[in-house]
């Protein structure tokens, strides 16, 4: 029996003991109930964005939780079991997302220790690693694999406030004072057809970069968080044309950049400073407290350049992984590395191709 199988029917056997339980958290009603008596909990602990991932990508999907006497979760983290034919089996919390924190309700730091116990005693239960992208340097083994720069920005009521500590305010809106002389104009939308739109350009952009382009129904996909008020896709035109739009999703004051496209003929228009610029609006209108920009790699400084300019504050986002090993065994530079250098000579089809093939072991 492959090694993948073993493991998806193990973690579907757990149940947990007397110091932790696994739920559904796609299903069970106890996660979604606790959720909002966590203050840490933003769009990717949400059982729409697990959901998602699972039907897109065929990850078991667990919730490791600390319940109390009644039985109700007072602490969790959702956790994928990942890997397989291309890549050993591990846990991950979570897949395709930038950091997914163990949220608790209230602030005890023992129900905090807690279940970062018990996500230890889960992994070694499976006989497997668990990668978590979120700060856990306090629990027994974690071990930093990864490190990237994150990028929020403070939201508030008053958008003027917030655009008075932009750090290069006067090129920003520049900028957007140039956009508008183009005449660009913006869209809010939330229907798979604006998300089609996105897609054309996501096709192009990834290309560019030479990654793998997602499937584009997990794209499309995403209409179904907008239909439960959980984002949005904001696309800019020049007339009846999309050159720029990007993804977010939105939860319990949480607004987060989760993906970007745009046509580099069209940047000369500075569409990107007229979209951030609303999408800040919109945020600050509609109680957002902060507007996460998303991770940006170790040594890409033009991009975190220009999240800073945005009176971002910036601090560094470790993954960790728990595991018996003493370093974790090298993948190499990974599937999808590898790929790069064809991506970029290769026609938008076989950077749509790859990723169809290979996401699902490369999350």
């Amino acid at each position: 029996m492959p090694a993948i199988s073993r493991h998806r029917r193990a973690f579907a056997a757990l149940e947990g003991n007397e110091r932790w339980s696994l739920v559904d958290p796609i299903a069970d009603a106890r996660w979604r109930d606790f959720l909002p008596r966590a203050a840490d909990a933003g769009p990717f602990h949400h059982p729409a964005w697990l959901a998602l991932l699972a039907r897109s990508y065929g990850y078991p999907m667990r919730a490791c939780c600390v319940l109390d006497d009644a039985g109700d979760v007072v602490a969790g983290l959702p956790v994928a079991l990942v890997g397989g034919t291309l890549r050993r089996p591990r846990l991950a919390a979570l897949p395709f997302t930038d950091h997914c924190v163990p949220v608790v309700a209230g602030e005890d730091p023992a129900t905090r220790e807690r279940l970062l116990s018990a996500l230890d005693e889960l992994r070694s239960e499976l006989d497997v690693a668990m990668e978590v992208r979120a700060p856990i340097d306090e629990a027994a083994g974690a071990q930093v694999v990864d490190s990237y720069w994150l990028h929020e920005i403070a939201l508030e009521p008053d958008a003027d406030a917030v655009i008075a500590r932009f750090r290069r305010k006067s090129q920003i809106m520049r900028g957007v004072r140039r956009a508008e002389r183009e005449g660009l104009t913006v869209e809010r939308r939330t229907d798979a057809a604006a998300l089609g739109e996105f897609f054309g350009l996501h096709v192009g952009t990834r290309r560019r970069q030479g990654v793998p382009t997602q499937p584009r129904s997990f794209i499309l996909r995403f209409a179904e968080l907008f239909a439960l008020g959980l984002g949005f896709v904001m696309i800019v035109r020049d007339g009846d044309a999309p050159i720029a739009a990007a993804v977010f999703l939105a939860y319990n004051g949480k607004l987060i950049y989760k993906y970007g496209a745009s046509d580099p003929a069209a940047l000369g228009k500075r569409p990107n400073n007229l979209l951030f610029l609303e999408a800040i609006r919109w945020g600050c209108e509609h109680g957002m407290r902060s507007l996460d920009l998303g991770r940006t790699d170790i040594g890409h400084e033009s991009l975190r350049e220009f999240k800073l300019s945005w009176g971002a504050e910036e601090t560094t986002l470790r993954y960790y992984e728990l595991t018996d090993a003493e370093r974790r065994p090298a993948d190499g530079p990974g599937l999808a590395g590898r790929a790069a250098p064809l991506i970029r000579r290769s026609p938008p089809l076989v950077s749509r191709l790859i990723g169809e093939a290979l996401y699902r072991y490369a999350g």
